[in-house]
């Protein structure tokens, strides 16, 4: 099996992207399971040092109607950080954070 021309270009290109100097800045991937039960969700923050611990990560909030977590007036959901590994695909000092799911009054996010 052959892979294309603009494959190997595409990579290149990657490569060269991945591989800019962060300085101290982390990217760290919030991840959680959306309000179906079945998929993944994520979205990324920088950071301005790398954390050292899960507690050293910021909560952080979302729209839940969008991920079907939420209906109404009252949709803002919280990320909280409850574990946090090293990220195998942007590399170190980057990491992975997975979340739990609360609801705008704190109280555990289910699913619709």
């Amino acid at each position: 099996m052959t892979t294309s021309a603009s494959s190997h270009l595409n990579k290149g290109i990657k490569q060269v992207y991945m591989s800019l100097p962060q300085g101290e800045k982390v990217q760290a991937m919030y991840i959680w399971i959306d309000g179906t039960g079945e998929g993944l969700r994520c979205k990324t923050r920088t950071l301005d040092s790398e954390p050292k611990c899960v507690e050293e990560l910021p909560e952080w909030n979302f729209d839940g109607s969008s991920t079907l977590q939420s209906e109404g007036s009252n949709s803002d959901m919280y990320l909280v950080p409850a574990a946090m590994f090293r990220d195998p695909f942007r590399k170190d000092p980057n990491k992975l954070v997975l979340c739990e799911v609360f609801k705008y009054n704190r109280r555990p996010a289910g699913v619709l």
